[in-house]
């Protein structure tokens, strides 16, 4: 053991520890002041045991922890952290400026950066350090000069962070525990926060790791969770609680998460979901246990997007909204494949709400594949009222029709649906129809368009050759029909505005009456 206060300076203990050595700061250390040459290690297979003391960092990107490959690879392999606290107390500076090895300035500010392999950060508690960990993949030219192997995280606590863990290109790797709170963005809204930020690129993958079970509270600033071009990742319960959404999952293959949940959940940030799987090269593959997405009073975010390739599994998605304003759908299904989605919940409680959406980008309307067995919503406040199912199968072409009987209270007439869609009545009595089935493929309508004629939101009406538009808000028609061209386009008639629903429009006939 190397007792570090023994030594004129902490880079001196450094300096003379060999390989294998154990560097025990004593309690009556601290605080320790941390240079801007930081404190480098000169061996391998070092262990750090500083579980009593504080550092303070007053100089920005300057880690306190170095393991950096040289030439022969010296240094940078296979350490171990025991970390009490980690401070940043000076003045913040944001992320421009010249790269330090590679990346912006703020990621080199961490309690450990390292670009080596097997090295584990046992523990560590950090407070204002813009990027506690950086797994880095820098080898003296650029980002992704690298791969690092077998690097791994025991416990982590984070306050104040723009990334708690920055990783890129990494495999074999263990993110363990962690509890992060209240970011800090640092950016000024140019780069968003994540309390784990996977940056890689198509040519340099993350591969083959482990997330353990993370809980994310108040991460207003970016989406708590992201992960690009990570492939192979299994994770345990990911949680986002009071945050700008909960995660999004770019371009990655074969993710796997015991759940994703979030509660109280704030606005995205722009153009994202609260919990996506999305990319140019879509996400193939995934598991996860169930979704929950429980959001705060007045977020019309849309909640889920998912956008697979090939076959897929997510037990159940649940989402309670509270929407006031809300175009899109709470839930959007897209691509090809084998897919199965055993329960969808949505709680809608507020106004607005259109939950399930079936498409797939510029060909909007296509999500075949999937198994949806069960879906159901329920809202109207806090008296819980059903939604009709045509109310939120809005799902352009390719709906239910899955031979299950849903309860309606009259004959229905909105919702694009297949043939073969059954609806029961609601309310049955002795000489009225028990229900309705749908017998061509399309669009339900209420009405034929008319000129000057009052419409209200919410209503499906049929124009010329059989197409099919929604009102968005109600008001008056105007003189000329509307001639939309291309599905999901949206455009304006006299007053109210709509959305172009469907090529063709269905047709149901009653079941008899009782």
């Amino acid at each position: 053991m190397i007792n570090v206060a023994r030594f004129p300076t902490v880079q001196a203990a450094f300096d003379a520890a060999p390989d294998g050595a154990r560097l025990y700061f004593p309690p009556e250390m601290s605080p320790v002041t941390v240079p801007p040459s930081s404190f480098q290690h000169k061996a391998n297979n070092q262990t750090v045991d500083a579980m009593g003391v504080e550092f303070l960092v007053s100089t920005w990107g300057t880690p306190v922890f170095l393991a950096v490959r040289s030439s022969l690879g010296v240094g940078a392999n296979g350490h171990t952290w025991r970390i009490g606290l980690v401070r940043f107390v000076g003045t913040r500076g944001n992320h421009t400026g010249a790269p330090i090895r590679g990346s912006a300035p703020y990621c080199s500010g961490c309690a450990v950066w390292s670009n080596g392999d097997r090295n584990y950060v046992e523990y560590l508690r950090t407070d204002g350090m813009p990027t506690p960990i950086f797994f880095s993949s820098w080898d003296g030219s650029s980002m992704n000069d690298r791969t690092g192997v077998g690097n791994r995280i025991g416990y982590l606590e984070a306050t104040r962070y723009n990334f708690a863990l920055l990783f890129v290109s990494q495999e074999g790797y263990d993110w363990g525990d962690a509890y992060c709170h209240d970011d800090l963005d640092d950016s000024g809204g140019v780069n968003p926060t994540h309390a784990i930020y996977g940056s890689a690129s198509s040519t340099f993958r993350s591969r083959g790791g482990r997330i353990g079970k993370w809980t994310v509270e108040n991460n207003l600033s970016g989406a708590p969770f992201q992960l690009k071009f990570t492939d192979g990742v299994v994770a345990g319960t990911l949680s986002g609680n009071g945050s700008a959404g909960v995660v999004s999952i770019q371009n990655c293959h074969d993710f796997t998460a015991e759940g994703i949940l979030g509660q109280n959940v704030k606005t995205a940030v722009t153009g994202s979901r609260l919990v996506e799987l999305v990319g140019t090269e879509t996400c193939k593959r995934p598991n996860i246990g169930r979704v929950s997405v429980d959001k705060a009073t007045g977020v019309n975010t849309e909640s889920v997007l998912l956008i697979l390739d090939e076959s897929g599994y997510i037990g159940s998605i649940t989402v309670t909204s509270r929407n006031t304003s809300n175009a899109g759908a709470e839930v959007s299904l897209r691509g090809v494949g084998a897919f199965s989605i055993p329960a969808i919940l949505v709680n809608a409680r507020g106004t607005a709400n259109r939950p399930v959406r079936l498409g797939n980008g510029a060909e909007d309307g296509r999500a075949a594949g999937w198994n949806l067995p069960n879906v159901r919503s329920v809202g109207g406040g806090s008296t819980y009222d059903p939604i009709p199912v045509e109310e939120f199968a809005q799902c352009y072409n390719n709906a239910w029709g899955d031979g299950n009987a849903y309860l309606i209270g009259s004959i229905p007439n909105k919702g694009l649906f297949r043939r073969g869609m059954r609806w029961s009545a609601s309310a049955p009595s002795s000489g009225a129809p028990r229900g309705w089935t749908q017998t061509v493929n399309g669009a339900l309508s209420s009405a034929t368009w008319a000129a000057s004629t009052a419409v209200v939101a919410g209503a499906w009406w049929k124009l010329a050759n059989g197409r099919v538009i929604r009102y968005r808000s109600s008001g008056t028609t105007g003189t000329a029909e509307p001639n939309p061209t291309a599905i999901g386009e949206l455009g304006n008639d006299g007053t109210a505005s709509w959305e172009y629903m469907a090529d063709s429009s269905g047709a149901v006939v009653s079941e008899g009456n009782l």
